[in-house]
């Protein structure tokens, strides 16, 4: 009799841990759950109307460092889309989205390889600038050093190569507002190659 009461306290015990053993972890599913269900907050985007720049900000211009025209501050100070130019430059880029992103590889008469991209229409800077990226440039070699001229020349020429591809498809690249490269100083000494 003593070793059934033994066995059935036994019994008793082994299903007493199983059931607390069996809470625990629905206890632990139910809060794992709860943090996969916790609602993400999405950042939220606040729109303000652009202001005039301060000193140490620039408007935006084109290639040649020329200003941009831009609204008024009472209507937000930023670029003009309705402007002429800027105007021109959007309808002549949405011409060119279906020939969008271009990649390639360009070889210069100075013996330089450089990959040119142009990335698709979600992946513009703005709808008025057509952002093209010229890779394995040193875009930091100064006037005087070795290279200068090399890197100068090659930029020119990989340029030239891509107005003259943007031309070939029949639009009109002259009226194309061109970022070239997405970092400030790409595009600053993009603009003292091209001028010089």
């Amino acid at each position: 009799m003593n070793n059934v009461y033994s066995t059935k306290k036994q019994i008793i015990i082994f299903g007493l841990l199983l059931f607390i053993l069996f809470i625990i972890l629905s206890a632990i599913n139910v809060f794992t759950k709860k943090k996969e269900r916790a609602p993400v907050q999405s950042p939220v985007l606040i729109i303000t109307p652009t202001q005039m720049p301060t000193k140490n900000e620039t408007l935006p211009s084109d290639e040649s460092g020329i200003l941009l025209p831009t609204y008024p501050p009472e209507k937000g100070a930023g670029v003009d889309l309705e402007n002429a130019k800027v105007a021109s430059s959007i309808l002549e880029i949405e011409k060119l989205y279906n020939y969008l992103p271009f990649a390639y590889t360009f070889k210069s008469t100075t013996n330089k390889e450089v990959s040119i991209v142009i990335p698709g229409k979600e992946s513009q800077v703005n709808n008025w600038t057509l952002t093209v990226n010229i890779y394995d440039l040193d875009y930091e070699v100064k006037k005087g050093d070795i290279e200068y001229d090399s890197m100068k020349n090659t930029f020119r020429e990989t340029a030239k190569y891509i107005t003259d591809w943007i031309a070939a498809k029949g639009i009109d690249n002259n009226k194309i507002l061109f970022n070239w490269g997405e970092q400030e100083y790409i595009q600053n000494k993009s603009k003292e190659w091209l001028n010089n």
